[in-house]
């Protein structure tokens, strides 16, 4: 066997045993399954871009000093990824062409292994050793390869698993349960900077929390640039909801005033969400739910939509209530309401900079939405809240803003190590404590179980070794 077949079989190997040791611990009731394969993928078609408000960054000081304002802007930025886009299969639902919403089309970790593998590959041996960039004509190219490859399978397993869509959630199943997806901008800038980011691994442990950003205009070391406007992500929670014929519940959390007072004192459970006060078992008009190929259905009770419109993010966070028009829920806008289907039972939070500017405690709201912001409201200076009781885990993450602990990604830290310090990272890593941020505030790249970086490293060693 020659040495390049030899190689090709470790990275096989390599790239199989970072996905097997990458789960991290999540409570019981949440289950996942793994890949979107090559089936659905060409069968859901290529991703849709996110159409960012290009305006957004503008208006920053009013976000930062308004929460209506940034909740306004949140709820529509939701509504732009829920929009429904039609699949790239023929496939109808009652006589109408299937559809999911925009984010559902967003590609997962296992797109990117496919796609990188198949456009590094493709170099010629020069342009590897250079680290050649991919330009924004590549990463299309490459996603127009992946929308219609099989990889391994046939016409026939295309259209057998056609077969098995029968209704909504069948077709929304075709979009799988993967954990994070990401957005086309956000792949494009990870082919344009995977040489950068390559480089910078093994120096990520060198970058001190008060080094100098880069320069004024990038403040991420381990990239040329920071990513663009339309680079999004979503984090999702799936939670299993039968087995066979038998339903599963799901736990259940209140978000009103009182509750939020005592996990920001610290006087219930500990600062977290704990497991829940009560068990739900929704129907699939009232939570957004897939139903795999094998029958099994999953709801997702959570999501986080992370995007680029603003600097240093905007971090939307939305949950499943059985109180859906309370408190975070109240002020939910018509273009969510169209949406029709589940969208109307989630409520939605937003943290847009580390310090809260807003000067009303109540962020300009009355009734049980007001009493719920005075609740998490520290005073201007102080740091901001958005926190998610189905995917904020552990001690004080229910006293969290998304954006804090998100500072440290690429770094050794992790959400336990970092909650557990508050003294280095103190009000729950709230407090901005780094003047750069390695990897722009993107954990999936280099920690599990995505490590999108891994990808990266695994196909340049492999090559390395293959054009010596």
């Amino acid at each position: 066997m020659d040495l390049r077949k030899l190689l090709g079989i470790a990275l096989a190997l390599s790239v199989a045993a970072a996905a097997g040791c990458s789960a991290t611990a999540e409570d019981d009731t949440e289950e996942q399954e793994g890949q979107l394969r090559p089936l659905e993928r060409k069968a859901i078609g290529k991703a849709r871009d996110y159409p960012a408000d290009k305006s957004m960054r503008g208006r920053l000081s009013e976000l930062q000093s308004s929460q209506k304002a940034r909740r306004e802007v949140a709820w529509k930025a939701l509504a732009r990824s829920l929009a429904p886009v039609k699949i790239a299969d023929p496939t109808k639902v009652d006589g109408k062409q299937a559809t999911v919403p925009l984010f559902r089309t967003w590609y997962g970790k296992d797109d990117f292994e496919r796609m990188f593998g198949k456009i590094y590959a493709d170099l010629p041996t020069e342009d590897r050793k250079a680290r050649k960039a991919f330009s924004a004509a590549d990463a299309k190219r490459a996603f127009e390869w992946n929308a219609t490859s099989l990889g391994a399978s046939s016409d026939q397993d295309y259209f057998d698993r056609i077969q098995k869509v029968e209704n909504d959630i069948s077709v929304q199943g075709l979009g799988g349960n993967h954990r994070v997806a990401y957005s086309p901008g956000f792949f494009t800038h990870m082919l344009a900077e995977y040489g950068t980011l390559f480089e910078c691994l093994p120096k990520l442990s060198s970058i001190k929390a008060d080094d100098a950003p880069p320069s004024a205009t990038n403040f991420a070391p381990c990239f040329n640039k920071e990513f663009p406007i339309d680079a999004a992500l979503v984090k999702m929670s799936w939670h299993r909801a039968n087995f066979g014929d038998e339903r599963l519940p799901m736990p259940t959390y209140e978000t009103d005033a009182s509750t939020l007072a005592a996990k920001m004192k610290g006087t219930s459970e500990g600062g977290a969400w704990g497991k829940g006060v009560g068990k739900a078992d929704p129907g699939e008009s009232e939570i957004y739910t897939v139903r795999m190929s094998d029958g099994t259905r999953f709801r997702m009770p959570a999501l986080h939509l992370v995007t680029k419109e603003l600097r240093d993010w905007l971090w939307i966070t939305i949950w499943w209530s059985d109180t859906p028009d309370e408190d975070f829920g109240a002020d939910r806008p018509e273009e969510i309401k169209k949406l029709g289907g589940p969208w109307s039972h989630y409520k939605m939070n937003v943290a847009v900079a580390f310090d809260e500017k807003d000067p009303d405690p109540r962020g300009g709201f009355d009734g049980s939405l007001g009493d719920a912001i005075a609740a998490t409201y520290a005073g201007v200076g102080k740091p901001s809240w958005a926190s998610n009781p189905y995917l904020e885990k552990g001690p004080l993450n229910a006293q969290s803003n998304c954006i804090g602990c998100h500072q440290h990604a690429g770094t050794d830290e992790s959400t336990e190590s970092i909650l557990a310090d508050q003294t280095r990272f103190p009000e729950a890593s709230r407090t901005k404590v780094r003047q750069n941020f390695p990897v722009d505030y993107t954990w999936a790249l280099t920690s599990a179980p995505e490590r999108l970086a891994s990808v990266i490293e695994d196909h340049v060693k492999h090559y390395d070794a293959v054009d010596r």
